[in-house]
């Protein structure tokens, strides 16, 4: 059985796609559960309505993607964990090609699929995540023409949150998605914990899913701005060995710098340094958060600099 996991916030608009295709599924052992994070667009009401089968986990508030799929991780109980965004739409094999692909890799934990731009599906959104030695975590092959360059199971350093398969020792062992994210690069964090930790991520091509992308936060907004300042730098601050943070010091510069330049030139300064600022001041949290992820690392340093990339997304 696998446990679909869905987070939604005033999502309401994109749930039919997305329920419809888990009904089309060729794979049938599995049972949808929607974690809504206090939406006002009667989003509730429209799954009740039309999907009786969905079980609801309704929050008073929105605690974001992480505070969202951990609920419903720890209110579910099948050995495999699908989480889906709401903005999505399945390929009918999905589901049955992940539970081969579980069934065939015993000694994965995680497995990422093929995702695609839902409004053009000749576009990549995510073939698998990757992280750089100038301390950046990507989407594998995102905005690239699917070609099939991507057509074959391969090991990546992880799997974009979206859409991905989960053992559920998996969370046992590497825990839940840090709640201090709230949204964005919390996928990238687990990811790494999960490297830190031995466990590795199979991409699986042939299943496939079809993305809005961004649908829960308007890209380029001032959250997202914030988010994505803050957050990268907690996933550095978390993982990174202090030996590549200081053999890759001036390209993680580089690309801080670049950050820090994009957002003069399109005006928006004030998120990415309030997201900088309050990095700052929870730095001591974060020193706790980072001894404890070292304190339970099985794997040499070398390993992890082996499994960095030094371009975007092709290592």
């Amino acid at each position: 059985m696998v446990d679909v996991i869905i987070p939604n916030w005033n999502g309401k608009k994109y749930l039919k796609d997305c329920l419809d295709s888990l009904r089309r599924q060729t794979y049938r052992s599995f049972s949808v559960t929607i974690i809504d994070n206090g939406s006002t667009d009667d989003s509730v009401k429209f799954v009740h309505q039309h999907y009786p089968e969905v079980k609801i986990i309704a929050l008073e508030v929105n605690r974001g993607f992480a505070g969202g799929v951990n609920e419903g991780i720890k209110r579910t109980e099948d050995e495999l964990i699908f989480l889906l965004n709401n903005d999505t739409l399945l390929d009918e094999n999905c589901l049955g090609e992940l539970y081969k692909a579980a069934a065939r890799y015993p000694q994965i934990s995680f497995f990422a699929t093929k995702m695609l731009f839902k409004d053009d599906t000749r576009v990549l959104n995510a073939a698998g995540d990757s992280f750089g030695i100038d301390g950046q975590g990507r989407n594998i092959g995102i905005r690239e023409p699917d070609n099939g360059q991507y057509d074959h199971v391969t090991e990546v350093f992880g799997a974009c949150a979206g859409a991905a398969l989960y053992r559920r020792f998996f969370f046992q062992d590497v825990g839940l998605f840090d709640e201090d994210f709230f949204l964005i690069l919390e996928d990238i964090d687990v990811d790494f914990r999960a490297q830190l930790r031995g466990h590795r991520c199979y991409y699986i091509p042939s299943a496939v899913v079809y993305h809005v992308h961004s649908a829960s936060i308007v890209r380029h907004s001032s959250l997202q701005i914030y988010c994505s300042a803050r957050n990268s730098l907690y996933v550095l601050a978390k993982n990174m060995p202090a030996v590549l943070l200081v053999k890759y010091f001036w390209k993680i510069f580089r690309q801080r710098h670049r950050f820090v330049a994009d957002s003069i030139i399109h005006d928006r300064t004030l998120p990415f340094v309030r997201g900088e600022l309050k990095f700052l001041l929870t730095i001591f949290s974060v020193a706790g958060k980072r001894l404890r992820v070292h304190l339970q690392r099985r794997v040499t340093t070398k390993y992890i600099n082996s499994i960095l990339v030094d371009s975007e997304g092709k290592g």
